[in-house]
């Protein structure tokens, strides 16, 4: 079975690009277009990726709001991720801590070496886990978000 990559960017252009390379290089893609399909998908789907993509600047979350909510939960914690953003130097160096980045415009050579690597260093997932659901003091039922 390939390995599956999760796409998260609001572009749909880039998202399609991007999941259209992960496509021709033997990858499982799928893409969302922003958190809440992302978090629906966990949800309802019960699966999780090998690799999320993330875009830092959605529409209706940081990418990095993302990670620490995944962080959060045992049977998501260890999801690799790469970020793919177009963002100045010292925001890249803040989201570097989280995840590597890589910077739009970009070479898909240099991207997919970057998923490469993402895959190469990660633990292996257990698939077994569930779905991600609220926690039961939350007052979200349709998908789980960090508390403000």
């Amino acid at each position: 079975m390939s390995q599956s990559v999760w796409v998260v960017d609001d572009e749909p252009l880039i998202r399609t690009a991007v999941l259209a390379v992960l496509s021709e290089q033997g990858y499982e893609a799928r893409g969302f277009g922003n958190a809440e399909e992302l978090y629906v998908a966990l949800v309802d789907g019960g699966a999780s990726p090998d690799l999320l993509v993330l875009d830092q600047r959605l529409p209706d979350e940081f990418g990095s709001t993302i990670v620490h909510s995944l962080r959060e939960r045992p049977q998501y914690r260890d999801i690799p991720v790469l970020f793919v953003t177009a963002i100045d130097d010292e925001e890249a160096d803040r989201l570097s801590a989280l995840a590597p980045v890589v910077r739009k415009p970009f070479d898909f050579a240099d991207f997919i070496a970057a998923v490469e690597s993402q895959l190469a260093a990660a633990p292996s997932l257990d698939s077994g886990l569930g779905p991600l659901t609220p926690s039961a003091d939350s007052d979200e039922a349709e998908a789980p978000r960090p508390e403000a």
